[in-house]
């Protein structure tokens, strides 16, 4: 964990795990806090939930939920997870919980699959940075991904299984 002024005051370590049924509403609520205007409605969590529940996680400081990511299969199933929204609340950015949910996912992903692709608007440069720092790479741009004037830039990150086959991935 970074030393950062508002950690230094808190023993409290942040815990990465999937959601719980009861945590939904606070998924939804850091959801509308972060993404004002572009939002998943309540009803996609719980759905989410139902579908993914290995890919919904919450990054939990005691009673304080920071963020949340939440990953989905591609059309080759668990080979390709897509992230579909990685959220941070405001007051704990750049305490490195974005970074912590996605080792997270990382470490836990199944053993089959290859890669993980996310995309992101190229004004995004706190996320850009992050996922670049993870090891994502561009693969292709858009000007109207999300239809006219929403771009966005396809990022994807190969796994590689380790070469002693404990079904854990190495980061490139």
């Amino acid at each position: 964990m970074h030393n950062h002024p508002s950690v230094a005051k808190t023993t409290s370590i942040i815990e990465i795990r999937p959601a719980q049924l009861a945590e939904l509403a606070a998924v939804a609520a850091l959801e509308e806090q972060v993404f004002a205007t572009a939002v998943y409605p309540d009803f996609f969590f719980r759905q989410a939930y139902d579908l993914w529940p290995d890919f919904l996680l919450l990054a939990w400081q005691g009673e304080q939920l920071l963020g949340y990511l939440l990953a989905a299969p591609g059309q080759q199933g668990v080979a390709s997870l897509g992230i579909l929204s990685l959220a941070v609340s405001e007051q704990s950015r750049g305490l490195g919980v974005g970074q912590a949910l996605l080792q997270y996912l990382l470490l836990h992903c199944p053993a089959q699959t290859h890669q993980l692709w996310l995309t992101v608007a190229p004004d995004n440069l706190a996320a850009l940075h992050l996922y670049k720092k993870s090891g994502f790479i561009e693969q292709n741009y858009s000007e109207d991904y999300y239809g006219k004037g929403e771009p966005r830039w396809l990022l994807v990150k190969h796994l590689l299984a380790e070469p002693d086959d404990k079904n854990e991935h190495k980061i490139p």
